[in-house]
């Protein structure tokens, strides 16, 4: 027993389309010479193509029956995965823009720290000039302390002198 299905638009349909050609399909010819042989060789090719028959119509059934479902989920996957690249898109703009506002702080910073420093540089100079200066002055009050002093002792001592000039007399 054969049976013939028309098969349209799918890879099934193909495959079937390609039996009848190469003549899978066809009936064989009966001939005189080893009709026994034949008979049996006949009976084991009706027996494969009712096999394959049958495996080609339950593959089209399963394949008509998850076909629309998978183009279904393959169309939601290609519009997730545009999605997801838009999204990364998106991050990457927001990250480069972060990162150069960023590095902008940073140049801003480095100018800030060459200012600082060279501000630091100058109030050092100044703090060791005045640290200088009053040191000098230090030493120089330390002088006129013990010059007046001195001035002070002569001073005294010239006029218990003139006291004791006095007192002689």
């Amino acid at each position: 027993m054969i049976f013939t299905v028309v098969f349209s638009s799918s890879v099934i349909g193909e495959l079937k389309a390609d039996h009848t050609a190469t003549g899978a399909v066809a009936a064989p010819k009966k001939s005189v010479k080893n009709n026994k042989n034949n008979n049996s060789e006949v009976q084991r090719k009706v027996d494969e193509i009712d096999c394959s028959t049958a495996a080609l119509q339950l593959s089209f059934g399963v394949l008509e029956i998850a076909e629309s479902p998978l183009v279904r989920v393959r169309n939601q996957l290609k519009e997730l995965i545009g999605k997801q690249n838009k999204f990364y898109i998106d991050v990457s703009k927001e990250k480069y823009k972060l990162d150069c506002s960023e590095v902008s702080k940073l140049y801003d910073l480095m100018s800030n720290v060459k200012l600082y420093k060279d501000k630091l540089i100058k109030i050092k100079k100044d703090m060791q000039s005045i640290y200088q200066r009053s040191k000098v002055i230090k030493k120089r009050a330390v002088h006129i302390a013990a010059c007046k002093q001195r001035e002070y002792q002569r001073k005294v001592e010239k006029q218990q002198h003139e006291e004791s000039l006095i007192g002689n007399q």
